[in-house]
């Protein structure tokens, strides 16, 4: 059985879609439990009339605060042998199923998928890093290396050690990445998009193709957040010393600076090919986007 876990605030527009896209599935050995996470608006109400016809879903009320705490949370309700986490304004596509039987071959599974609007209209195609299956566990580390928590789907086994999140962990997708490939033995590229990630303005991080001054200089403060937490950790540091980190830090501190210079980015000790990217971030956003979205479509036509 696949448990899915979903975390769900003020999202009571956007979850009907979300719950019906495991419903509609032919696929029927799931669990669904969603944990509302304080919502203001009728997101709890409207999740609790799809579990009172559908006993494969149940819904809580998170028992504690935010995201990191109420995944946790739902985790540990879980029943099913591969564990997967969906966003409450997202959609998973029938075809994920398919490929149920190949994936009980791996230790953990992760997937492409489509970037849409408000309206789930396909705007580009998301593609897996694949530095995060090719490259060692120590240059992910040092890189931070990470795909978002919903491309992800684990087993029982890996995910004993992605759980519990620490507490004060400021998000959770470089965190399951790396707690993944560290203690998969294989993991599945389902090259494919199997799941639509819905772009809107309430996102937290702004958008997986957001590069806009204040969403870089936010995304790396909680870089900087993460790190701290990271230290504490064994399941990640194990056997590494905290000097791994010592590029990405630099390079997080400089995003993080509200008036960045070009003096600041060029003087600094950091290998070249951050320096540009850095550059790109903060000082050509635009082109940031464009670039990004250029690569995924290259990606496209070779694949």
């Amino acid at each position: 059985m696949i448990s899915f876990i979903m975390m769900a605030k003020n999202v009571e527009k956007f979850i009907p879609d979300a719950i019906s896209s495991l419903q509609n599935a032919k696929y029927k050995d799931w669990e669904l439990i969603v944990i509302d996470d304080h919502s203001d608006d009728k997101t709890y109400d409207v999740a609790l009339g799809f579990a009172e016809k559908d006993k494969r879903i149940r819904v809580y009320k998170n028992k504690y605060k935010g995201k990191v705490m109420g995944t946790n949370y739902g985790y540990s309700l879980s029943e099913g042998d591969i564990i997967k986490c969906i966003d409450s304004d997202d959609v998973l596509l029938p075809d994920f199923f398919d490929f149920i039987p190949e994936m009980k071959n791996y230790d953990a599974h992760c997937h492409d998928a489509y970037i849409t609007d408000d309206n789930l209209n396909n705007k580009y195609v998301y593609r897996v890093n694949p530095s995060i299956i090719e490259k060692d566990y120590s240059l992910v580390l040092q890189n931070l290396t990470s795909i978002p928590k919903w491309s992800w789907s684990f087993k029982k086994e890996v995910a004993e050690k992605v759980f519990p999140m620490p507490e004060n962990l400021p998000f959770e997708d470089v965190w399951m990445s790396l707690t993944i490939k560290r203690f998969a033995k294989n993991i599945l590229h389902i090259d494919k998009p199997v799941y639509k990630y819905r772009q809107h303005s309430s996102q937290t991080f702004g958008g997986i193709v957001n590069f806009r001054k204040e969403t870089v200089i936010f995304r790396a403060k909680r870089i900087l957040k993460l790190i701290e937490e990271l230290k504490k950790d064994k399941r990640i540091m194990d056997g590494f010393s905290e000097d791994i980190f010592e590029k990405v830090k630099k390079y997080s501190l400089l995003s993080a600076k509200e008036n960045l210079s070009f003096k600041d980015i060029f003087s600094s000790d950091l290998p070249l090919s951050m320096k540009l990217r850095l550059t790109l971030f903060r000082k050509f956003p635009f082109l940031a986007r464009h670039l990004t979205i250029l690569k995924w479509k290259i990606h496209s036509f070779f694949s």
